[in-house]
């Protein structure tokens, strides 16, 4: 029994990949079902999802005894004022808060994580290592640090002319050296996608031989 809804779940899957595959040929009622079909499983999911959290996080916590969770419950039904005709104000101290608090809790993340992680690691660089390869490559990235960070300094433009020109050059070649990595490797991250489902379609759904 279990074999047949495995299978069952492979058509399925199979059928909603050609569906939405075929937008590549041009809009059509099959890639709209599909598409229609993913959002409503998605809304459903992240509803069921939410619910869940609402209990977990808040009515659980509330009569276990932690009072301070009656905040975040008092913001969340502030969000529903937006459809009051006469209170829809009360709904702006609710996403205010909530926006502010995330604001500032993914900032200190983003600041740790882009920058000082990263300057932590490019001080900690070793310019002669046991490794050839590895201490020609800490040479070029820290090379590249350099001459970019040079690149940006526009308080003084005399910096930016005669040989200093070059330093600030360099730093622009690094900069769309790195731009076009980062452009690649998000197009084989989506042609990895693709071969993914390719793989799905030939030798799950269509059984061939590998």
């Amino acid at each position: 029994m279990a074999d047949i809804w495995i299978e069952l779940g492979i058509w399925v899957a199979a059928l909603y990949t050609i569906f939405i595959f075929s937008f590549a040929y041009r809009d059509n009622p099959l890639f709209k079902f599909a598409e229609h079909t993913f959002l409503g499983v998605a809304v459903g999911y992240n509803f069921v999802r939410a619910l869940s959290a609402i209990r977990k996080y808040g009515l659980d916590r509330l009569a276990g005894g932690e009072v301070l969770y009656i905040i975040p419950i008092i913001l969340g039904i502030l969000l529903y004022f937006r459809y009051h005709k006469t209170l829809y104000w009360l709904y702006r101290y609710g996403m205010s808060i909530i926006v502010g608090v995330g604001i500032s809790a993914a900032f200190v993340r983003l600041i740790d994580a882009q920058f000082l992680r990263q300057i932590k690691a490019t001080a900690a660089l070793k310019l002669v290592t046991a490794d050839p390869a590895t201490t020609l490559g800490n040479i070029v990235f820290l090379v590249a640090v350099v001459t970019t960070l040079y690149y940006f300094i526009f308080t003084f433009p005399v910096l930016h002319t005669g040989g200093a020109k070059k330093v600030a050059d360099a730093g622009r070649w690094f900069m769309m050296i790195a731009f076009g990595y980062s452009f690649a490797k998000t197009v084989i991250a989506r042609y990895s996608l693709i071969l993914g489902r390719l793989t799905f379609l030939l030798y799950d759904w269509l059984k061939i031989p590998r």
